[in-house]
């Protein structure tokens, strides 16, 4: 078992729980006809995340010899993980999430050099789907953004 494969994992359980907390405080728009409110995706993702972190920290003690920390643990891959999500964030209060999606998209295939046409099409065709199930179908209203909105 390496301990820093279970630092991660264990920030994330916190951070979610976090975001547990603070998404129960949202208030729910009086405009909305749905069951769901704006706290139900974010909650749904920490759920989930907290999941696969447990799975993640089970799977880490399962292997059982405890190891040396080796190797280090930034790379151009985890900087780019996290300026991605910050600037994700961003996007999405200035942009929207419909824009902003599509833009994150992007900029992640393009990172990774990607030449399938199929990527661009299938990211194009996924928030598009995404954006309206979420506005048509549970009524849900997704962020408009500063600049757009």
């Amino acid at each position: 078992m390496k301990v820093k494969n279970l630092f991660v994992p264990i920030v994330m359980i916190i951070l979610s729980v976090i975001v547990l907390f603070l998404t129960s405080q949202f208030p729910t728009p009086l405009y909305q006809d749905s069951s769901i409110s704006s706290s139900f995706f974010p909650n749904a993702v920490a759920v989930l995340q907290i999941i696969i972190c447990l799975a993640l920290i089970v799977g880490e003690c399962l292997k059982g010899k405890v190891q040396s920390n080796q190797g280090a643990g930034f790379n151009k891959y985890s900087l780019f993980g996290a300026v991605f999500i910050v600037s994700y964030a961003v996007a999405i209060y200035l942009f929207g999430y419909l824009i902003s999606t599509l833009l994150a998209f992007l900029v992640y295939l393009f990172f990774f050099r990607s030449k399938n046409v199929w990527y661009y099409v299938t990211a194009l065709v996924f928030t598009s789907v995404v954006y309206y199930v979420f506005t048509n179908v549970f009524y849900v209203v997704l962020p408009e953004g500063t600049i757009t909105g």
